[in-house]
């Protein structure tokens, strides 16, 4: 399989070939349990940092929080929709004082 990387300050990629296993026994003969088993692991938790992150930004309290992780699973990809205006509303906070105040000019000239 090809295997690409780069830097931000060697922006074009570099491509390897290396022998990534399809299966999990391929996986365990190829690099041993205990090594498939830690990098599953942590690719879960990343996974589940992303899926909370998600829920974060959307406003998700603790209690409804810990109910969405509980009931979470790596294999299922959720999808969190967001109306044009909650996109927007929750990108707000984002922006600093001055780019707040240049987006409101903006959208009183649109709204005039």
């Amino acid at each position: 399989m090809k295997i690409s990387a780069k830097t931000k300050e060697k922006p074009a990629p570099i491509s390897v070939d290396y022998d990534v296993p399809e299966k999990l026994e391929d996986l365990q003969k190829k690099f041993g349990g205990e090594v498939v088993a830690a990098a599953a692991k942590a690719q879960i938790v990343i996974s589940l940092q992303a899926f909370m992150r998600r829920h974060i930004e959307k406003g998700t309290n603790h209690a409804e929080l810990q109910k969405e992780v509980s009931a979470w699973r790596p294999d299922v990809r959720t999808v969190v929709k967001q109306s044009a205006f909650e996109k927007v509303t929750s990108s707000l906070d984002k922006l600093s004082p001055e780019e707040r105040k240049k987006l409101l000019e903006q959208l009183r000239a649109k709204a005039a």
